[in-house]
């Protein structure tokens, strides 16, 4: 049996999501919408598409469309998502769950009104093979217990080769723009506060830190200076149930840096990552080694990126769930959405919050 798939969203599903589905059998996607019909035609023709949609409330009401992806700016998260559970459909959506703990709520109080669907976060790291590794690895005891866990990410996207913020060659997009929840929190921040859950199995107690933005305005499609209201840099620490520390920095106008990092440290030894491919584990002070980790994916999808082979499993993993078998992985559900809008709203909050 086809599960049938209707997308919101021309961003990410048209250069990940949709690529996927062809590495995962009985899946086919039948409808998109977008908010510009011109972005849903043209996603329609690429992928032969059948149906496109204006918006993604219409979309959700089809009645041949057995699950919705929203894959929109998260500022119509919760729209989508609560519109597309009451009209009966299995629903994935895009991280982060929404621009605010409180829809994030609203969303998980419409999952559990209809706990017959599946209501699942794109969180695909967690099916990412070198981080799931790590996971298994901190389960079986190999670093002891976790102490504490270093997160980074230090990208050259959003900045220009003479180190100042690129206001020109990079336009103003919902990205820049707090109220449709852009900014780097959001796209990546939510990942790694995730991870920090997923792979301790702890909850975060307390939440110190802070954002920061130096762009003061971007020129959008038309050129129209447009302000910049949205983080490009954040660091905070954790402070998690069970004793874990967590300290994360994630910025989108460095220069240099490892691209994405993560230590995590525990009373016997310590994990590494670098990058998308490489982790390491240093035990009794010995410096640390190659973990090897295989990945099937590599090289077959497109983009060849480690979020477009962990959605290839995730979205497995979803397939299966709509047709009644028990996941093999640790999806994300609305609760972890938002468990996780709660570390993001504090930490735009600035200063010092407890969760609990």
């Amino acid at each position: 049996m086809t599960l049938r798939i209707g997308v919101i969203g021309t961003g990410f599903a048209r250069r990940v999501q949709l690529p996927a589905m062809a590495h995962v059998p009985g899946v086919q996607a039948i409808a998109i919408a977008s908010g510009k019909r011109d972005n849903a035609e043209a996603t329609a023709r690429e992928f032969g598409i059948a149906r496109v949609y204006d918006d993604g409330v219409d979309l959700v009401r089809d009645p041949d469309v057995d699950a919705v992806f929203v894959a929109s700016p998260p500022a119509t998260h919760a729209r989508y998502a609560i519109a597309a559970l009451q009209a009966g459909k299995h629903v994935l959506c895009e991280k982060p769950a929404a621009v605010n703990a409180g829809e994030a709520a609203a969303m998980l109080d419409a999952a559990r009104r209809r706990s017959d669907r599946i209501a699942w976060i794109d969180h695909e790291l967690r099916y990412e093979p070198i981080r799931r590794t790590a996971r298994d690895l901190i389960r079986a005891g190999a670093i002891g217990a976790v102490h504490h866990m270093e997160l980074s990410l230090s990208p050259y996207f959003r900045s220009d080769g003479r180190g100042q913020t690129n206001q020109t060659a990079i336009p103003w997009t919902w990205w820049s723009d707090a109220a449709q929840g852009g900014g780097i929190l959001g796209a990546v921040g939510s990942h790694f506060v995730d991870l920090c859950r997923f792979w301790t199995g702890t909850e975060v107690r307390d939440v110190a830190g802070g954002v920061a933005t130096w762009a003061g305005e971007r020129r959008d499609a038309a050129g129209v200076a447009r302000p910049v209201t949205a983080e490009e840099f954040g660091s905070f620490v954790l402070f998690m149930t069970g004793g874990v520390v967590a300290t994360l920095t994630l910025s989108a106008v460095s220069h240099y840096g490892p691209g994405h990092f993560a230590q995590i440290n525990g009373s016997q030894g310590a994990l590494v990552i670098t990058g998308e491919t490489k982790l390491q584990l240093g035990r009794g002070g010995a410096s640390p080694e190659d973990v090897i980790v295989t990945d099937d994916l590599m090289g077959r999808t497109q983009p060849n990126s480690m979020w477009a082979r962990g959605f290839v499993r995730l979205l497995r993993d979803f397939a299966r769930a709509a047709q009644g078998t028990p996941p093999e992985g640790e999806p994300a559900t609305f609760a972890d959405g938002l468990a996780v809008q709660r570390v993001l709203d504090a930490v735009r909050a600035g200063g010092c919050a407890r969760l609990d």
